[in-house]
């Protein structure tokens, strides 16, 4: 959790209450060490629309290293065993890394929004 801390609300600037939320309790999380520190972390967790994944951060000194592309296929591969295929995988993109989300699978769909005062989009892959 301390990485998402970092991330999101001390560089970021989002609200500490906006960042932790009910749904770490029911999420299912993974962390990247790197040689026992943390390096990355996310979660991912089942709705009513498929499974959404979320809170993607890297610590700052891990950036570029391939943790976030480490954390995506990680949450994939734990998603495929259990849905079938044909499930949406999706997620809300800060616009700044769509790219980076493109690059493993995942489309544009809608338009942008907002979300704790940052753009965002929603982006959806389908196993």
């Amino acid at each position: 959790m301390q990485i998402r801390k970092d991330v999101f609300v001390d560089e970021q600037k989002i609200d500490i209450s906006l960042e932790f939320d009910d749904t770490d309790a029911i999420a299912h999380h993974l962390l990247v060490l790197d040689n026992g520190h943390p390096a990355g972390v996310c979660r991912f967790f089942k709705t009513d629309e498929g499974y959404k994944m979320g809170r993607f951060a890297v610590a700052k000194s891990f950036r570029g290293q391939g943790i976030g592309n480490a954390l995506i296929q990680a949450s994939l591969g734990e998603i495929e065993e259990v849905a079938p295929k044909g499930t949406r995988v999706y997620l809300h993109a800060q616009t700044t890394v769509t790219g980076f989300y493109e690059e493993e699978g995942f489309v544009i769909k809608g338009v942008e929004f907002m979300e704790d005062g940052i753009a965002h989009v929603m982006m959806e892959q389908v196993l």
